[in-house]
């Protein structure tokens, strides 16, 4: 490596590292924190055997055809935007919550229409959903591009939120069994959301999300024989392992110290939530993890982890952090785009 590459990667390095710690702090100061205590300390039946032989027993809903409810909002250089909603399969105890929502980017009849292959796009913990601008700007460069693109909001996130509540607080939280539940109804969601890709879009069908998105992403390729690829990016297989004091999870100590929940007991009842303990319905060559080199929230490790449990699927490392993958908009645009197209002419091959 010359001496140009090694200072341009020390430098990539610190910003990534700055950016990432900078935007953690800011969003901890801002969104605050909704305390949620778990009330039940042993989710063993959460857990049982048959859920890790055959995940789809756990992560069961979604097979039926939602009523998903369409309205067209705009054309912008050529690209249709649409927004969709339709009722979840699961009902949970917050209203707002239980209506999926999102956006649909079409691409042009010239690059494909409905045969193009179509990406099902997954948000990270705390952005506002659909409202994620840089989401936004990747769903509508995709469409650009000849990718049909579904971007999704996760459970409490965005107008899924309850009132009172920040973004992502009844997601990934001190509350055990509620995270556990919330996955599942996220896993549930996708399946929907699947269901309803395959009868209006004829090209391949993948996944993928950034963070937590990434996470779903990765148990959706576990349990969905319907999708062509899956694509996790800056997440990994596990929740715990080298997290206990990661900004991710020491979030939630407060929580979980109240309680006396310590990390040996967050990762037993958190088993059946991370994709690590299963194994993917998908070949190797139909998934890509993409990583940062500099993750502060994501430990490389636990890339490298679930990378050999899978059985070696595509890699890509870019030279980022978490948050600061948008240093890289081009590599990261192009690992998603060679990506696709490569898995989709072996697909209509």
């Amino acid at each position: 490596m010359s001496i140009t590459s090694r200072i341009w990667n020390a430098i990539l390095r610190f910003l990534s590292v700055w950016i990432d710690t900078a935007v953690v702090k800011l969003e901890i100061a801002m969104s605050g924190h909704k305390s949620m205590i778990s009330k039940r300390l042993d989710l063993s039946n959460l857990n049982r055997p048959e859920f890790f032989e055959r995940p789809e027993l756990f992560y069961d809903r979604g097979l039926k055809p939602p009523d998903v409810e369409v309205t067209p909002r705009r054309v912008f250089a050529g690209i249709s935007e649409s927004r969709f909603a339709f009722r979840s399969e699961t009902e949970s105890a917050y209203s707002e919550n239980n209506i999926v929502r999102g956006s649909i980017f079409e691409a042009r009849a010239s690059r494909g229409g409905a045969a193009a292959p179509c990406l099902i796009l997954m948000h990270g913990w705390r952005e506002p959903g659909v409202y994620t601008p840089y989401h936004w700007l990747l769903a509508f460069f995709l469409a650009r591009c000849g990718v049909n693109c579904v971007l999704t909001t996760l459970p409490y996130h965005g107008m899924r939120k309850p009132k009172g509540a920040y973004d992502g607080d009844l997601m990934l939280c001190g509350d055990m069994e509620q995270t556990v539940e919330s996955f599942r109804q996220a896993v549930g969601d996708i399946r929907s959301l699947v269901t309803w890709a395959r009868a209006r879009f004829s090209g391949p069908l993948g996944v993928g999300g950034f963070s937590l998105g990434g996470f779903i992403t990765g148990i959706v390729a576990c349990v969905e024989s319907r999708i062509d690829f899956a694509m996790p990016i800056i997440a990994s297989g596990n929740l715990t392992k080298g997290m206990w004091d990661k900004p991710l999870i020491k979030q939630l100590r407060s929580d979980l110290d109240t309680v006396g929940v310590s990390e040996s007991a967050l990762s037993e009842n958190w088993r059946v939530i991370m994709p690590i303990n299963f194994t993917p319905k998908l070949a190797p060559g139909n998934i890509q993890l993409i990583a940062g080199l500099y993750d502060i929230l994501i430990p490389t490790q636990n890339v490298e982890d679930l990378y050999e449990k899978w059985n070696r699927p595509r890699l890509k490392w870019l030279p980022c952090g978490h948050v600061s993958i948008g240093l890289c908009p081009r590599a990261l645009m192009r690992s998603i785009l060679d990506f696709i197209r490569d898995v989709s002419k072996n697909v209509v091959s």
